[in-house]
């Protein structure tokens, strides 16, 4: 079963929206978002995402990458779609789930001393400072 996770990067006054995750004792960062329910659009499952972590409501723009996330041992495998977003309304605030941490809008130049999943750090860059989509990125499991 492939899980498909919908993420938003969200550029403003030179910032990066992320979250932050915590598991166990390892923390790190994602754009926001998350995986799609049955019956779902892309769309409307990356606008309910962003309201459940982040208090955000998002207008959602072009799709920017696409990677796999298939460990070594193919126990799971997750297909991530990155879409270009812009918030139109809410109030910045961390949903409730367990395993969020934090969320805020990082200086993009902050970006090379993130831990960032999946491994999009080099891409994420670019697309910051091109601002053309990438397109298929391969497996960037870790």
């Amino acid at each position: 079963m492939i899980d498909i996770r919908v993420a938003a990067c969200i550029i403003r006054n030179n910032k990066i929206l992320m979250i932050q995750h915590k598991k166990a004792d390892k923390k790190y960062w994602l754009l926001p978002g998350g995986r799609i329910e049955y019956g779902e659009t892309i769309i409307d499952a990356l606008k309910r995402e962003l309201i459940e972590e982040t208090g955000l409501e998002i207008a959602v723009g072009k799709l920017i990458f696409i990677s796999d996330a298939i460990p070594e041992d193919n126990h799971r495998h997750i297909l991530n779609l990155f879409f270009e977003a812009k918030v139109t309304g809410g109030e910045l605030q961390l949903g409730d789930e367990e395993i969020l941490n934090a969320v805020e809008f990082i200086d993009v130049d902050k970006i090379d001393e993130l831990v960032i999943y999946p491994l999009i750090k080099e891409e994420l860059k670019q697309y910051i400072n091109t601002g053309q989509p990438l397109g298929y990125l391969g497996c960037r499991w870790r």
